[in-house]
């Protein structure tokens, strides 16, 4: 017998505050108007999809825009969500440390709770954030992408998941599942707010169950985004993947 397993990864739509490379704030929570109406509208579709595809688990970084985000896709699916420290913006300059030197850290999983109740506080992140790990160069990021990831998908045990987190890690993680050896060959380009890219791939259903490669659905698709944003709004990429 054989099934699927999907992964749906999101970048959060527009922010109450715009963040500013080398400024800030970039813990700045979703647009209390349409940042809540951009999260509504991803978590219509994604709870709207075809059942098999639906997701079973959710995931998200800690920081304010993806957890509030995560927090009304995991109430569309009666699920709770699992905030996970590997999960974290890019560990870079620009967008962690204000123009006054002052490095950004997001909130702690029991102040989220406090914001969010659907967070579950059992969980706990397979990939810790150490402070001696920044700054974080393109191929770090990668490299702890993939490590998260890994520690993810032996959380899911073949369940569906979904991804809620900042457009470098979203890009990483499209990036690894896509199997590319070199970013240069790579077919990702930019990634929109509000973007959902998924991933599928089929498993054996027995006893020792086989995976087999991911495949690409479609990418940083906002057809199911109000306004301007759905023809894609805020562009953004790894400089490793411009083109």
């Amino acid at each position: 017998m054989m099934k699927k397993q999907y992964v749906w990864l999101v970048r959060y739509g527009k922010t109450e505050f715009p963040l500013v490379e080398n400024d800030g704030p970039y813990n700045s929570d979703i647009d209390p108007n349409e940042g809540i109406e951009h999260a509504t509208a991803i978590a219509k579709e994604i709870s709207s999809s075809p059942t098999e595809s639906i997701p079973d688990k959710v995931y998200c970084s800690p920081f304010l825009r993806t957890t509030h985000t995560a927090a009304i896709l995991g109430e569309a699916l009666a699920k709770n969500i699992n905030v996970e420290d590997g999960l974290y913006e890019w560990l870079f300059p620009s967008l962690l440390i204000d123009r006054g030197g002052t490095r950004t850290y997001p909130e702690k999983v029991s102040q989220l709770k406090e914001r969010f109740d659907n967070i579950d506080t059992a969980y706990r992140s397979f990939n810790i954030i150490q402070k001696d790990e920044f700054p974080e160069d393109e191929t770090k990021l990668i490299s702890r992408c993939r490590n998260t990831f890994e520690g993810i998908l032996q959380h899911a045990a073949g369940d569906n998941l979904a991804i809620v987190s900042h457009a470098p890690c979203v890009q990483a993680l499209a990036f690894i599942m896509e199997g590319g050896d070199s970013t240069e060959e790579s077919k990702l380009v930019k990634w929109p707010l509000g973007g959902i890219t998924r991933f599928s791939r089929d498993i054996t259903n027995d006893r020792e169950k086989k995976y087999g490669d991911w495949r690409m659905d479609f990418y940083g698709d906002t057809e199911h985004m109000p306004g301007d944003y759905k023809i894609g709004a805020g562009l953004w990429s790894l400089p490793c993947f411009q083109k």
